[in-house]
């Protein structure tokens, strides 16, 4: 999906239904940076609740949430962003809507079962995800291990980028149904 599309599907979700939020990775290209950066620290977490996507709004922000943490967090990528008219910015590679993933819709009839290692395994659909579970705050976190989806009949790993996505989801799931 292009930068474009999601930028679009926000616009239209806060015209449409202003209480309702949904949320994107976007991953910028290698060469966006002088240095060379692994996936997760070239993919942020993107907010449609973001002054940009909002109609008739006093102000123009997007920020976003580094996936690995080691960059900064809370970054105003339109400061940055190429398509948000900065010559020479960071340029998109990809961007996909984490509600919009495959099987997220099976969330809510998720199965859980802890592994041997000390590891957890949610199941949703043809969906795995492992994770380290833990518990801070009262709230339940998730830190990615590996997770693999059935295409075609075969098990497929996904992308670190894809596991944390879900790992959000399932990190909402459970934990409104703690509350």
């Amino acid at each position: 999906m292009t930068y474009s599309e999601v930028k679009r599907i926000f616009q239209e979700l806060k015209r449409a239904s202003p209480k309702e939020d949904l949320t994107a990775h976007i991953t910028f290209t290698k060469d966006s940076f002088a240095k060379i950066y692994p996936l997760l620290s070239r993919t942020y977490r993107v907010s449609s609740d973001n002054k940009a996507f909002w109609p008739n709004m006093g102000g123009y922000s997007i920020f976003g949430y580094c996936l690995d943490k080691t960059a900064d967090q809370g970054v105003r990528l339109d400061w940055y962003m190429a398509e948000e008219g900065n010559p020479g910015g960071w340029k998109v590679e990809d961007c996909y809507i984490l509600e919009q993933m495959r099987d997220a819709e099976a969330i809510p009839h998720l199965t859980r079962a802890e592994q041997g290692d000390g590891t957890v395994c949610y199941f949703f659909a043809d969906t795995c995800i492992r994770v380290h579970e833990f518990h801070r705050g009262g709230q339940i976190h998730l830190q990615p291990v590996s997770g693999d989806q059935t295409a075609c009949g075969e098990w497929v790993e996904l992308p670190i980028d894809r596991i944390h996505g879900y790992c959000t989801m399932l990190e909402r799931h459970l934990n409104r149904e703690n509350v």
